[in-house]
């Protein structure tokens, strides 16, 4: 048996953030070597404990097929492999047959998904073979492929002869079958029972040349296996929006060729595929991955090409680590232990602490090209700003917390290396403030939504309060992790921000008052405050928090501006916010009042600083 071994100068490249098209392809191949172990497990596990669905399946059938067709080209159905959707297929097979997920569904109609992997082995390497396969709601989808729909439902036998499928129902009596020439582009008006291409959609491949380099992926918003994924998936993309995905995809790549060709060729051979997303009320702009789907970028379409490089060297920074954690042990378990993520606005376990921070680790570069070459670089010399501090704090954090091996010392300290000399980088000053101003901001917001001060301290605040006693001198706070809401940071303050540095002309049409500018309403705090009125902002968030005491978002705006009004005699509230609405929420359960938070800022003594069970650093 053969072993994969990474070189350590290999190791050091991907520590540092980057790698070359060779890695990448070397990375690959590892995760064949897992895609073909999981294979393996999955067809051993299925025949111990699922016999009658394995053999209503047709899934042997299915696996003779695949082995048959890699036989005549294996790189040809190795590729198929390594395709995101039967990385997800594989492991949700796996999981339901060990109890771990469950389906309303038969069992036997996820095993199927094999036997479409093998048609599509069998057409791409002209394979002649018959196989079972499973039609759902009158739509196969063949991955990498496309899809068919039409009249046709239920169990199917499939032939393969050529470039031709031909697809029969399991019941002689449902029709005549269907002939996909899957090679020839969809042809409208062709659709008629049984003939070629009927009701045949074949999967969009964006393809995208700058600078003698190319890219080529998938728009795939066809294949099932992308449910797993827990995403907000787009369920249909029409022609006009595929123009515009590609639109956004040619000038994406163009800015990847100019900041840094060998790396836009190492991201070309790591990424096959792109899983649409649709907006959501909670986000407008959202791309995500995961190590099951290597090679996978699910996401919005995005605004702009600078968003779309951006994004993709992202998720691309994930996909190479999730690939690293499959070869390297880089940290021992720590169960339990949550940790704060500037990016999330929910605390994270160490894994995702990681993951996070090496995305960034890629963003910090991009940006930092980006503000040297743009016509107009604010933006680009905040986010630069930002993630370069933040991504630092986390790496601190991940050091400090006693949970990496040797190997995971050294990569952490391969990243610090590179954060580190960023961080010497001159940036301007204001937005150089505007990035910390919005790092405090993250963290302060993200103490009031997760950490939940010991309940017998604020007990004895509140009724100390209420009977007229000094607050005692000398106290610890104490706070363990409730985590809120899941999700991604956003927050008005953030959107100011970005109108500020993006669109200036705008935000200065707005702080004159100039009626209709804004395209979102933004309260009257956020909008005094992001004009720089604190003393008016402050007196609307008192005024926020004194209607409705749980708008965390005014608790953390009435913190902001307390640091810049008030650094001394409002520490507590600087420091510790979410003691002091707890006290304040303990107060009025007690006196039926809602107090001034101003007040009890004062009363309130100066903490001894103490830890929480979180790992976060306070900025």
């Amino acid at each position: 048996m053969k072993f994969h071994r990474l070189a350590t100068s290999d190791f050091d490249e991907l520590a540092a953030g980057w790698s070359g098209a060779k890695l990448v392809r070397q990375l690959r191949v590892t995760q064949l070597s897992k895609r073909l172990l999981v294979l393996r497990a999955f067809l051993d596990d299925a025949a111990h404990l699922k016999p009658d669905a394995v053999a209503k399946s047709g899934l042997d059938a299915s696996f003779k097929v695949l082995v048959a067709a890699q036989r005549i080209a294996a790189d040809e159905v190795g590729e198929l492999l390594l395709s995101p959707g039967f990385g997800l297929w594989a492991m949700h097979c796996l999981r339901r047959l060990h109890g771990t997920v469950t389906s309303p569904t038969p069992i036997e109609d996820d095993l199927a998904g094999l036997g479409t992997l093998a048609v599509v082995a069998a057409l791409r390497t002209g394979l002649d073979a018959e196989v079972t396969l499973l039609i759902s709601g009158s739509e196969l989808v063949l991955p990498t492929l496309g899809r068919y729909r039409g009249e046709l439902t239920g169990w199917a036998r499939a032939r393969t002869a050529g470039r031709m499928l031909t697809i029969r129902s399991a019941d002689p009596a449902d029709g005549r079958p269907v002939r996909i020439d899957w090679q020839r582009p969809a042809q409208p008006g062709r659709s008629g029972p049984g003939g070629a291409d009927a009701g045949w959609e074949p999967v969009p491949v964006l393809g995208s040349e700058a600078d003698g380099g190319r890219i080529d992926l998938r728009l795939d918003f066809h294949d099932p296996a992308r449910r797993w994924l827990d995403l907000p998936m787009t369920a249909e993309v029409e022609p006009d929006a595929v123009e515009l995905w590609q639109q956004r995809i040619d000038e994406g790549w163009r800015i990847l060729r100019r900041h840094d060709p060998p790396a836009a060729e190492a991201l070309a051979a790591g990424l096959t595929t792109i899983f649409p997303l649709r907006v959501t009320s909670e986000a407008t702009e959202l791309s995500a991955s995961a190590g099951e789907a290597f090679g996978a970028v699910a996401m919005t379409l995005p605004k702009d090409g600078l968003s779309c490089a951006a994004a993709l060297i992202h998720e691309f920074q994930h996909n190479k680590l999730s690939a690293l954690l499959d070869l390297v042990t880089l940290f021992e378990s720590v169960e339990g232990r949550l940790f704060y993520a500037p990016w999330r606005a929910d605390p994270r376990p160490l894994p995702g602490l990681l993951q996070g921070a090496y995305a960034y680790l890629g963003l910090v570069d991009f940006w930092n090209f980006q503000r040297r070459v743009l016509s107009e670089p604010d933006y680009a010399h905040f986010e630069f700003a930002r993630w370069r501090e933040e991504v630092w704090r986390v790496l601190v954090t991940i050091r400090l917390s006693g949970a990496l091996t040797p190997l995971g010392l050294r990569f952490i300290d391969g990243m610090r290396t590179v954060i580190g000399r960023h961080r010497q980088a001159a940036v301007p000053a204001e937005p150089r403030r505007l990035a910390r101003q919005i790092s405090l901001d993250t963290w302060t917001t993200w103490r009031l939504c997760n950490l939940e001060p010991a309940a017998d301290q604020v007990a004895a605040l509140a009724e100390a309060w209420a009977k007229g006693r000094q607050a005692p001198a000398g106290m610890r706070v104490d706070a363990g992790v409730r985590p809120g809401s899941r999700g991604l940071v956003h927050s008005a303050r953030l959107d100011l921000v970005h109108l500020r540095l993006n669109e200036p002309k705008v935000f200065a049409a707005a702080r004159e008052g100039v009626p209709g500018v804004l395209e979102q309403e933004f309260s009257l705090a956020d909008r005094a405050h992001a004009f720089g009125d604190v003393h008016l902002a402050a007196a609307a968030y008192k005024q926020e928090i004194a209607g409705d005491p749980d708008r965390l978002g005014a608790w953390a705006g009435l913190a902001l501006c307390r640091r810049e009004t008030d650094p001394g005699g409002s520490r507590i509230l600087i420091a510790h916010p979410e003691l002091v609405r707890a006290v304040h929420r303990g107060i009025e359960e007690l006196t039926g009042k809602r107090i001034d938070p101003d007040a009890l800022t004062s009363w309130l003594p100066e903490p001894v600083p103490a830890g929480t069970t979180t790992g976060t650093t306070e900025l």
